[in-house]
């Protein structure tokens, strides 16, 4: 008995450290396009001082440069108190307001989607983000 570990059980580490680390990567990748997108609306909102026509247009125009998925069964969920202020009904992304006194803010939620053909099952994580305050005229 010369090796300790037989040359098919070696083999079958090797290929689940390789399975293990592409999950890995693919969902660095997802997490960052999911985070990406979120930054870039919140960004654009807070540009255009509001979600109004002008920031809505720059957000499509933005959504279909980054490739965000497009979804035309999706619907947002309400967050607590605030009900959605208007969802898009291609892109998986949600827009809340928040009225606080003299100040308002604007939420964002959009998803990394882990899609997983094998189980025939999709894995949606949210990642929300709030503008700064925009004050009231």
């Amino acid at each position: 008995m010369r090796e300790g570990i037989g040359s098919i059980f070696l083999y079958n580490i090797i290929i689940v450290f390789i399975v293990v680390i592409f999950a890995f990567l693919f969902g660095i990748v997802s997490y960052y396009k999911g985070y990406k997108v979120n930054s870039r609306i919140v960004g654009i909102i807070e540009k255009y001082e509001g979600y109004n026509d002008l920031s809505k247009a720059e957000i499509k125009r933005t959504l279909q440069t980054l490739g965000y998925t497009i979804d035309t069964k999706w619907s947002c969920p309400n967050r607590g108190s605030n009900r959605p202020l208007e969802f898009n009904g291609t892109h998986r992304y949600c827009v809340y307001y928040n009225s606080n006194g003299n100040y308002y803010s604007y939420g964002v939620t959009t998803y990394i989607i882990f899609s997983l053909p094998v189980i025939g099952a999709d894995l949606n994580l949210p990642v929300y983000t709030e503008t700064s305050e925009l004050y009231k005229f």
